[in-house]
């Protein structure tokens, strides 16, 4: 063995060696074109990186001569455009008279030349020998780069598509879930996602995300752009859910090919949106279900009642989807007398709910018959006692008279409030037991004025109870200021304040009764 084959035996397994630790394409060209650069009669070694289709040059990479400007046109045009045996080339580049040539190709990744320039004192065929060996190396490190891209693109895919389903799962409300889902897609899966849901069975654009919005709404106002991006394919997947169709998520990409996920990732990221979409669907039309059904358990209207304002509010709480047992009414008695109900049923479901509509009920007609709050909620108790509920009931009813004076009687229920005119808030006095719990209610009485322009508010717990996201309780946090700020409101606009204020995770039921400042 010569000298000059004993070195490149040992600079081919360096090669080796070394090619199984590069992470680039740049470092592969820093690698293996040196080691021809030092064989003799070299005086160039010329990398060129084609593209995937077509005979465009993507990138240039060289040793010795410098491969610029003219050279470049000179080296594109004698690349082939296949792979094949080594090619050599007469040329006229003092000292270069000679370039040795060889192609590669690699299934899925740009092809790639090496081109060596010699003189006439190379042997052209070692040098051809030696130009194949770079290219098995250069052709087993491209595969090897290709393997772990793979692997780290399915990775993040993988990553992707958890953090998709998690982020997509927070939420049951329709309209956020189609914001979020272009929002995880943009600009980690595509440059730009549109979402569409079917409505009477035309594609109806309901969501979408880009990079450059400006350039999406300008191609969104393109004649026919809505019909042609609403077309099912390879990057327009079908939101399927439940055996049913209920849109298309579309993808928009302005990149390499190369850096366009799998058919099959899109399609995953589809299903799982298709899954969210349709179950913040379902959620609200339960939802609306139970708001629907709750409201036929509560008074249609309020009864007018001279001398006073009435107001009534209900809020179903987040994420519930079961009747609740909150109840309130007013029953206007002889001489203007009001006997204004509210009450929580424990529990939610359709028991609760039937326990509620009797509780409502039997409260409203044995008040209107004239009986006291007192034996009012005795019979209530004797009643459940009698049917052997397990349920309890948190009641409480407000009598008031025309000349304000009110007498509070409570089971186990909240105590009131009372807004004085001009003056800060004043809790009033709760107590008692819920009924259903004792053979004989255990009953708390008291008794407060009203004047004129005064209100009183009655509520359930979960006004109070209600947390924010740091988990403090309403009535510890905000309750007071609310009132503060509200104590001049008229009643419907306070119950209804307050109760958006509590952002409820449970039902709140809030009735309010303002004594009129004039007759």
């Amino acid at each position: 063995m010569s000298d000059v084959d004993a070195w490149w035996a040992k600079a081919l397994h360096r090669l080796w060696s070394a090619a199984v630790a590069i992470v680039s394409r740049e470092q592969l060209a820093e690698l293996v074109l040196p080691p021809l650069q030092e064989l003799p009669g070299v005086h160039a070694v010329w990398g060129l990186r084609h593209a995937e289709t077509g005979d465009a040059v993507l990138a240039y990479r060289w040793t010795g001569v410098p491969l610029a400007g003219e050279l470049q046109e000179l080296a594109a045009g004698l690349a082939p455009q296949q792979a094949g045996p080594v090619q050599v080339v007469r040329v006229d580049l003092y000292p270069i008279t000679t370039m040795v040539i060889a192609r590669f190709d690699q299934p899925g990744q740009a092809a790639g030349t090496i081109m060596v320039g010699v003189d006439d004192s190379a042997d052209t065929g070692f040098v051809g020998g030696c130009l194949l060996q770079v290219v098995e190396v250069t052709r087993e490190a491209v595969r090897r780069l290709a393997t772990i891209r793979d692997e780290q693109q399915a990775l993040m895919r993988d990553a992707l598509l958890a953090e998709a389903s998690l982020q997509m799962d927070a939420v049951l409300d329709t309209t956020q879930t189609m914001y979020r889902v272009p929002r995880m897609a943009v600009p980690a899966v595509a440059e730009g996602c549109l979402v569409f849901v079917y409505e009477d069975g035309k594609p109806v654009l309901r969501s979408a995300v880009h990079v450059d919005m400006r350039r999406l709404d300008a191609m969104l106002r393109e004649p026919g752009a809505v019909q042609r991006l609403a077309t099912p394919g390879e990057h327009a997947q079908v939101l399927r859910a439940r055996g049913r169709v209920i849109g298309l998520l579309v993808f928009l990409f302005d990149r390499a090919p190369d850096r366009i996920p799998p058919v099959s990732f899109l399609r995953d990221l589809a299903v799982r949106a298709a899954l969210a979409i349709d179950n913040g669907t379902l959620y609200e039309q339960r939802r609306q279900e139970v708001v629907r059904m709750q409201q036929h358990l509560l008074p249609t209207r309020l009864p007018h009642a001279d001398g006073f304002e009435l107001a009534a509010s209900y809020t179903v709480g987040d994420r519930v989807l079961e009747v609740g047992g909150d109840f309130y009414d007013v029953v206007v008695r002889g001489h203007g007398e009001l006997a204004a109900v509210i009450g929580d049923v424990c529990g939610r479901g359709v028991d609760a709910a039937a326990l509620t509509g009797m509780a409502r009920h039997t409260l409203a007609a044995l008040l209107h018959e004239g009986l006291s709050p007192a034996r009012a909620l005795t019979r209530l108790n004797a009643r459940l006692r009698l049917d052997g509920s397990w349920r309890f009931i948190t009641a409480a009813v407000a009598l008031i008279s025309p000349d304000g004076s009110v007498e509070w009687t409570s089971a186990g229920h909240p105590a009131p409030v009372v807004l004085p005119a001009g003056e800060q808030a004043r809790r009033g006095t709760g107590g008692g037991v819920p009924l259903g719990v004792l053979d004989t209610p255990r009953l708390a009485q008291s008794r407060f004025e009203l004047g004129r322009g005064d209100a009183l508010l009655m509520f359930t717990d979960g006004l109070t109870e209600s947390r924010d996201a740091d988990g403090r309780m309403f009535e510890e946090q905000a309750l007071a200021a609310a009132l503060d700020r509200l104590r001049e409101a008229p009643p419907q606009r306070l119950v209804d304040e307050l109760s958006n204020a509590a952002e409820a995770t449970d039902d709140i039921a809030l009735l309010a009764v303002k004594r009129r400042t004039h007759e």
